[in-house]
Formats: structure tokens, C-alpha cells, sequence
């Protein structure tokens, strides 16, 4: 009986001990050791100084990019958390394709490849290092080591990606420094996002806000009605860069135009410079009974290389004198035109200004 009662107690004593070290026990489990980390480095060939190294690095949890300048100061630096499952994929992608197998440097077809720069791939586990150098081109590598780079490169592109949060941050400092808003624009609201199935990726954000004059854009120099107007603007972002932002499905706040109007544009030439069109027409080969005129050549240049059909072309005489300074002087005359004002943008960067139509 007293056995009995000693082996009952020694067993409570035991079961006491084993809840007191589960109790005990940290909640939190260490991070498994060994977890792999990749680096990608892009270096040499011919780059702007400002990006000459370019550096992925993947960890469990978070992917980097890097971009750095000859000087070693970083010029840019992307952030993107990633899920297990993104972590565990780029992992993979190196075991499916033996890294481990491959030479530590790959220069096949150096005499019909130059100035493309290097690639270091680096994969580290378990206090292991292996790195492979190959030129930054695909051609002429292993398929693994192709499929490797592919993936490396995707990841980069997913960690330059801005996430929903970071676009709204875009969006909404783009939208508040506009014209319109900036001039009498207030409550500026989210109201949706969408991620277009386009390459490259174009995010489009939708807002609200409310104006408290009529119409568009700065209207400082104007008579406007005082009347609460309410607006919507949809803004569309590609690679964290505003490329448009249209105002009630009617008035491009980024060009400053009503869409579908005309808009004139003035163009004055330097003395001894060729404008674009003489260079083109130059350049076509073509053989005329009568030489084309100025007016003829432009309408022909915007049609033939832009698609864009350009209106009510002149040349018009100036009240100015000439010198004999050649490029710095400019001409005694100028060309004007009528455009779509949605096709303006190309003659925009070849020099032409914006007027009113009279």
C-alpha cells in the first residue's frame, strides 16, 4: 500500500514538472538556421555611371534592389515584403536547375559579345556559398542558369513594382500639385484601384474631390462661376510615373486640353539648323516634278512618321531681323499649325509650343 502510494506520488511530480516546462516554454520559435539568401549583381558595360551596379538580394521574408553609381552612392532602392510561398519559388527555381552543378564563371561567346557587363549569382545555405559570373546576356548559358536568370530578373521587376499603398502616395501628391486642384480643389477621396493586364503594368486609381469654381485647370488669369462643382479624376500610373490623369471623362489634366479639341502650335526654326521634316525629307529618296513647299513637307513628315494629321499649316513672316550668328539666331519667320490636341505631344518634343486659337 505504502509502494503504491509513493509510485502515485512520484508520478504527480512528474506530471507537475512536465506543465511547469510547457508553461515555461518561449511562445516564439527561432528562426530555422541555414535559411538561404541570394544576391544578384549587374555590373560593367555600357550604363549611365548613376546605374552601374545594380544589386538584387533575396531573404526569407523581404526582397531588395538596389541601384548604385560609379561613385558607390545609391541612386535608387526598392523594398517588397515577400510570402513564404514567393521565397520558397525562388529557392526552387535554383535546386530544380542544380545550381550547385554549374562553373563558377561563364564567358562562352566573349568575341561576339561586348559591352553588356557581368552577372554574379550568388546562393548561400547551410554556411555554404556558391557563385556563378556570367555575362549579362541569356545567349550562349546553360538552359538551368537561363531559367535561374529569368527568374532573378521577374523577381526584380515584382520588388520595382509599387505596392497599392505606394501608388495611392503617387497618385495622390500628383493629383493635389495639378492645376485643378491645386487652384480650388479640396476633399480629394479614394475611390478604386485597378492593376491592368497589360506589360508593361498600368495601375489605374480613381478619386474624388470637389472644386469650388467652374471649369478647369489654373484660372487665376479668368473669370469663373464661384459654384461647388464635384469632379472625378482617373489616373493611370506606369513604372511609379504618371503617364495620365483625365478629369470627368473629359479634360486631360496632364496636357491641360478638353479631349477631342484642337489646339495651335507655333514653331520657329534656327538659322542654319535642319528641322526635323527637311532632315526626313531629305533622307526619303523621293523625286518630284515640282519640289514639295514647307507647309506640303510637314504635312507629309507628321502623317508619314507619327500617323498624326496636321491642319491649316503656314508659314508665317515675322517682323524681326536676321544676324549672321546661324544657330543662335532664330528665324525671321515661324510655322504654325492646328492639332488634335490628344496628338500634340510628339510635336511638343520636337520643339513646338502651344497658342491660342484665335
Amino acid at each position: 500500500m505504502e509502494k503504491t502510494k509513493l509510485i502515485g506520488i512520484i508520478a504527480l511530480l512528474l506530471i507537475m514538472a512536465v506543465t511547469a516546462a510547457c508553461v515555461q516554454a518561449p511562445a516564439v520559435q527561432t528562426p530555422a538556421s541555414g535559411s538561404p539568401e541570394i544576391h544578384y549583381k549587374l555590373y560593367g558595360g555600357f550604363v549611365r555611371p548613376e546605374y552601374s551596379v545594380q544589386e538584387l538580394v533575396v531573404t526569407q521574408d523581404r526582397a531588395t534592389f538596389t541601384i548604385s553609381g560609379a561613385d558607390g552612392n545609391i541612386t535608387e532602392r526598392f523594398e517588397k515584403a515577400l510570402t513564404k510561398e514567393q521565397f520558397n519559388a525562388v529557392v526552387k527555381v535554383f535546386s530544380d536547375n542544380n545550381f550547385s552543378s554549374y562553373g563558377d564563371r561563364y564567358e562562352e561567346g566573349q568575341t561576339h559579345i561586348s559591352d553588356v557587363g557581368f552577372a554574379d549569382i550568388t546562393f548561400t545555405a547551410d554556411n555554404r556559398t556558391k557563385t556563378v559570373t556570367t555575362y549579362n546576356v541569356n545567349r550562349y548559358l546553360p538552359d538551368g542558369l537561363i531559367r535561374i536568370r529569368e527568374k532573378l530578373q521577374e523577381t526584380i521587376a515584382f520588388t520595382k513594382m509599387p505596392d497599392e499603398k505606394q501608388l495611392k502616395v503617387l497618385a495622390e501628391n500628383w493629383v493635389r500639385e495639378a492645376p485643378t486642384y491645386r487652384y480650388d480643389g479640396s476633399d480629394l477621396q479614394f475611390v478604386s484601384y485597378v492593376q491592368q493586364e497589360s506589360d508593361p503594368v498600368r495601375h489605374v486609381l480613381t478619386y474624388r474631390f470637389t472644386g469650388s469654381h467652374a471649369g478647369y485647370g489654373n484660372r487665376s488669369d479668368m473669370v469663373s462661376a464661384q459654384v461647388i462643382t464635384g469632379h472625378t479624376i482617373q489616373v493611370t500610373i506606369l513604372d511609379r510615373t504618371v503617364e495620365s490623369a483625365v478629369m470627368d471623362e473629359r479634360w486631360d489634366e496632364k496636357g491641360q486640353f478638353l479631349i477631342g479639341s484642337e489646339t495651335a502650335l507655333s514653331y520657329q526654326p534656327r538659322m542654319c539648323e535642319k528641322t526635323a521634316w527637311q532632315s526626313w525629307e531629305e533622307n526619303s529618296g523621293r523625286v518630284y516634278i515640282r519640289m514639295p513647299t514647307n507647309e506640303e513637307i510637314i504635312t507629309q513628315y507628321y502623317a508619314s512618321v507619327y500617323g498624326i494629321n496636321v491642319r491649316e499649316v503656314k508659314k508665317v513672316p515675322l517682323d524681326t531681323v536676321g544676324c549672321e550668328a546661324c544657330n543662335v539666331c532664330l528665324e525671321t519667320y515661324r510655322f504654325g499649325l492646328t492639332v488634335n490636341a490628344s496628338e500634340m505631344q510628339p510635336l511638343l518634343d520636337e520643339g513646338w509650343v502651344r497658342m491660342p486659337i484665335s
